[in-house]
């Protein structure tokens, strides 16, 4: 996984009261790293009681990148739902994952690509079932549970997880020592590039069959029939159209997500080709 610029961790707090609080313990945890092992980290708290907390509470973290240098990594602990939509806020009402990637999206692009999401929460890693290629990428990388999981166990393994990244000052490792404490593939880990690479492949595989595209010319020519045209497209034709316009949608799409109009300096960073996405989609 790409390593992100950071300076700071925003720990969002949806445990309810009178349950164990990790999230209340990650935030000393985090408080104790900042005074004697990562000199000048940020750490941020907010409980989140409603997700009308959750959006003004973002709305400070992104008004405080705009006037200031934090550069903030998020760390969500709460209880995800079981039909793995969203999470339970602390007094019970729900956030889903579409609402959530809406709310954070802003942080995102204002760090130009750079937010990782950690989803301390059962069921965190289907946070990657909201995003959309189509739209700005709301994060640069995903982390959480694919499944249910517990408490202690959480706790346990993103402390060793923050403990190796702030001794090492390397993802890679501290996402070594998460897995290794892990069932096999319990925890979800994906970077945008990954993630626009893998949707390409769905998409190329569900919707770019040659039956597909025959079915996408053949509603195309009805469609054109339908207007009385001078001259009416062949199928042929039109699914020569489909098949030389497939680039510059995709070019267009990989644009918008990784923020190259924004950020020219992420067409390095993210050196994302379409050559390079049918090689992957062929896999």
């Amino acid at each position: 996984m790409t390593d992100s610029h950071f300076n700071g961790i925003v720990v969002l707090d949806a445990i309810p009261d009178g349950e164990l609080n990790t999230a209340r313990r990650l935030k000393e945890n985090l408080e104790d790293i900042s005074l004697y092992v990562a000199n000048g980290l940020q750490v941020r708290y907010y409980h989140l009681n409603t997700i009308d907390e959750l959006k003004s509470g973002m709305a400070e973290v992104l008004d405080e990148i705009k006037k200031s240098d934090l550069m903030p990594w998020l760390h969500l602990e709460g209880h995800g739902l079981s039909d793995e939509n969203g999470f339970q806020l602390a007094t019970g009402g729900i956030c889903t994952w579409s609402e959530l990637k809406e709310i954070i999206t802003p942080l995102n692009v204002k760090l130009g690509l750079n937010l990782l999401l950690i989803l301390a929460t059962c069921y965190g890693g289907s946070f990657a079932r909201a995003v959309r290629t189509t739209d700005r990428a709301p994060v640069l990388g995903i982390i959480g549970p694919k499944q249910a999981i517990k408490v202690g166990k959480i706790e346990k393994d993103f402390a060793s997880f923050y403990r190796t990244f702030f001794e090492s000052l390397s993802l890679k490792k501290a996402l070594e020592v998460l897995n290794d404490t892990a069932p096999k593939d319990l925890y979800f880990q994906m970077t945008a590039e990954h993630f626009f690479y893998a949707v390409w492949k769905s998409y190329k595989r569900t919707y770019c069959t040659e039956q597909e595209i025959e079915n996408r010319a053949r509603r195309m020519y009805r469609e054109a029939k339908s207007q009385n045209l001078p001259r009416t497209p062949s199928i042929g034709q039109l699914k020569r159209l489909i098949h030389s316009k497939e680039m510059a949608l995709f070019e267009k799409y990989r644009d918008t997500y990784f923020m190259y109009d924004i950020y020219e300096s992420n067409r390095t960073r993210f050196p994302v080709s379409y050559r390079e996405a049918e090689i992957y989609s062929k896999r």
